[in-house]
């Protein structure tokens, strides 16, 4: 494979990446403004997001990334 066909290539692949790590972004966004966080319950406020939920959309979306 010659230097452009594989320039162009690792363009499409690097494309490809962002545009999964911008879906797992917009699903993270979607997920924190669920009806599970926003509001208040009874005069309470509503369910507050575990770090391990963090932590596991960021190693996902990190995965999309590498």
């Amino acid at each position: 494979m010659n230097y452009i066909k594989q320039l162009e290539h690792e363009k499409l692949e690097m494309a490809q990446k962002l545009t999964n790590a911008n879906n797992c972004f917009n699903q993270f966004i979607k997920f924190l403004y669920s009806s599970k966080f926003v509001g208040l319950e009874n005069g309470e406020r509503k369910d507050w997001i575990s770090t391990s939920d963090v932590i596991d959309w960021i190693v996902e979306t990190r995965k999309e990334i590498l």
